[in-house]
C-alpha cells in the first residue's frame, strides 16, 4: 500500500511538473507559404538570413504542428518593418482571426488564446505588403524562457532617458545604468536610438536591452549609418534642425527626470556621438521654451529637464558604483550584466570594442552638466536629489479658503 502511494505521489509530481514546463515546439513544425526563400532561415538563429512572404493574397506564413504538441505562444523577430500581425485559424473552410498583436515591435511576443496546431501569420487587416521575418520560435503552454521578449510601451512619463548613438552604445559607455535603474530599481526609462543600423543589429539591440532588465519598448530615430569624426561633419549628413524637433518632442513626451547620454567629444571622436550629445543639451532650452515649435508645445508641454549626465564630462563629475551586486540579476553587479548585454550584439563580438570600467572611455565616469534639483553630494546615484514622483515644474492650484 505504501509503495502504491508513493508511485501515485511520484507520478502526480511528474504530471504537474511536465504540465507546468513550457516546451520549445519550432524544431516539429513544418511552413508553408512563399518557397522562393529557404524556409530554415526563419530556425537558423542567424538575424542577417531573413524568410519573405508573398504580397496581397500571398502575404502569410502557415504553420504546421503535430497535433498533439499544439503552439501556445508564438516569437517573431522581424527583418524588414515590423509590423501589426494577425494569427488566423481555418473555420468553415475560411481562414479567420484568432487573436491580433497590435503594436509593431521588431521582437514580438503573442500568446494565443488557445493552443493551435495549425495556423497562419498574416499581416494586419487591410494591409498586403509582404512580410520578412528573421526568426520564429513556437512554444507549447507552460512558463515561457525568460529570453521571450513581451514589450511594454514607452511610458508616459520617464524617470531616466539614455540617449544613445548606435546598437552596442547602451553597454559599451553606459556600463551597469540600465542593468541598475531599469532592472534592479524598476524605473520607467525609455531608451532612445538616432541610428537603428540594420535589421540584424535592431534585433541584437533589443535582446541586449532585455537582458539588462528593460521592459519599455525603444523609442527609434532614423538616421542613416554615417560615420565622420567631427560634429560638423556628421550634420551635413543628416538634417540638423529636424533632429533638434526630433529631440525636443523626446523631452516633452516622455518628461524626464534623468537624461544620460555620449561624451561631447564622441567618446572616441565617433560624429554620431558628438551629435547626441549637442542635441541632449541644446534641446533641454527647446523643449522649455514654448515659444519653440509652439504647435508642439501646445500639444505635448513643455519640459524642463531636471537632471543631464554626459558620459565622461568633467564638470561635476561622478564614478558609478557598477561593480554593486544586484539582487534582480541574481548577485550579478551591473557591469557583469552590461557585459552579457554586448555579447548579444553577436555581429560586434570581432570589433575592439568591450565594457571596460577603467580606462579612458570608462563605462563609470559621467558628469552633471546641468542640475535644477542641486548639485550632487554622495556622487554615486544618478537620481540623486529627485524625489520619485514629485514634478517640481508642476503648477498646483491653491484652493480657495
Amino acid at each position: 500500500m505504501l509503495k502504491k502511494a508513493v508511485l501515485g505521489l511520484f507520478l502526480f509530481v511528474l504530471l504537474l511538473f511536465s504540465a507546468a514546463v513550457c516546451e520549445d515546439v519550432t524544431r516539429l513544425a513544418s511552413f508553408s507559404g512563399r518557397k522562393d526563400y529557404s524556409f530554415s532561415n526563419l530556425t537558423d538563429r542567424d538575424y542577417s538570413t531573413p524568410w519573405k512572404s508573398g504580397s496581397g493574397s500571398r502575404a502569410y506564413l502557415e504553420v504546421t504542428l503535430p497535433a498533439n504538441r499544439p503552439c501556445s505562444t508564438v516569437y517573431i523577430q522581424w527583418y524588414g518593418d515590423a509590423i501589426p500581425f494577425r494569427v488566423m485559424v481555418e473555420k468553415d473552410g475560411e481562414w479567420v482571426t484568432l487573436c491580433r498583436m497590435d503594436e509593431a515591435y521588431y521582437n514580438a511576443a503573442k500568446t494565443l488564446p488557445s493552443p493551435r496546431s495549425r495556423f497562419r501569420i498574416c499581416p494586419a487587416e487591410g494591409d498586403t505588403n509582404s512580410m520578412s521575418i528573421c526568426e520564429i520560435r513556437l512554444y507549447s503552454p507552460g512558463p515561457l524562457p525568460d529570453t521571450v521578449q513581451f514589450w511594454q510601451p514607452a511610458p508616459q512619463k520617464a524617470d531616466l532617458m539614455l540617449v544613445s548613438a548606435h546598437p552596442d552604445d547602451e553597454v559599451l559607455w553606459f556600463g551597469g545604468a540600465l542593468p541598475t535603474y531599469a532592472g534592479e530599481r524598476g524605473m520607467d526609462v525609455v531608451v532612445c536610438l538616432l541610428v537603428p543600423t540594420s535589421a540584424r543589429r535592431r534585433c541584437e539591440f533589443l535582446d541586449s536591452l532585455w537582458t539588462c532588465g528593460v521592459r519599455t519598448y525603444p523609442v527609434w530615430g532614423s538616421c542613416p549609418d554615417n560615420y565622420s569624426t567631427s560634429l560638423k561633419a556628421q550634420y551635413s549628413y543628416w538634417n540638423e534642425n529636424r533632429l533638434l524637433k526630433l529631440f525636443t518632442s523626446w523631452y516633452r513626451q516622455y518628461r524626464p527626470d534623468v537624461v544620460l547620454t555620449h561624451d561631447i567629444k564622441g567618446e572616441y571622436g565617433h560624429g554620431a556621438h558628438r551629435v547626441c550629445a549637442d542635441l541632449c543639451i541644446r534641446a533641454l532650452k527647446t523643449a522649455a521654451n514654448s515659444e519653440t515649435y509652439p504647435d508642439m508645445a501646445l500639444e505635448m508641454g513643455t519640459w524642463d529637464v531636471p537632471k543631464l549626465y554626459i558620459h565622461l564630462y568633467s564638470e561635476g563629475a561622478i564614478e558609478m558604483p557598477w561593480d554593486t551586486p544586484l539582487d534582480f540579476f541574481g548577485g550579478k553587479t551591473g557591469l557583469e550584466v552590461a557585459r552579457e548585454g554586448f555579447l548579444c550584439h553577436v555581429s560586434q563580438q570581432k570589433t575592439h570594442y568591450a565594457v571596460n570600467n577603467d580606462g579612458r572611455y570608462s563605462c563609470t565616469r559621467f558628469g552633471l552638466y546641468r542640475s535644477l534639483v542641486g548639485d550632487d553630494v554622495e556622487k554615486n546615484d544618478f537620481f540623486e536629489n529627485i524625489i520619485p514622483g514629485y514634478n517640481p515644474f508642476e503648477v498646483v492650484e491653491e484652493e480657495d479658503e
